[in-house]
């Protein structure tokens, strides 16, 4: 039974070390679409200029990034597609959002990269007119 106990207590002790070493800023919701953690920054831009997306209407995005190498970055996400990158800072995505796909009016993106050894992460929240 201690066993049991301890291998909980452990558990529990590498799970609040692990959310510890998540960044505070973890969800991307400002207007800006901007995620900064150190001198590293991520910016997502919209191509019409707006700073949301319409529901069934393909639009091309942008990730450009600084001190980051976009070979570690991964992106995923409902209705998205990869058209093309420049390997030195940023990456061209097509998203054509759904209306079943969006959680309280938003797509969600789950952006991750690799810095130092350390695996940062982020969700990226567009809001979305229907």
């Amino acid at each position: 039974m201690k066993k049991a106990k301890l291998k909980v207590f452990l558990f529990f002790i590498v799970f609040v070390a692990f959310l510890s070493c998540i960044s505070k800023k973890n969800n991307l919701t400002n207007e800006n679409f901007e995620f900064i953690s150190g001198n590293e920054k991520i910016t997502f831009e919209i191509s019409t200029g707006n700073k949301y997306l319409e529901e069934n209407v393909s639009t091309i995005t942008k990730f450009k990034f600084e001190n980051i190498n976009t070979k570690s970055v991964s992106l995923s996400g409902k209705t998205i597609r990869f058209i093309k990158g420049n390997l030195e800072n940023e990456l061209l995505i097509e998203i054509s959002p759904k209306k079943e796909d969006l959680e309280k009016g938003k797509l969600k993106i789950f952006v991750s990269y690799k810095s130092g050894g350390v695996i940062k992460s982020f969700v990226l929240k567009i809001p979305v007119k229907y």
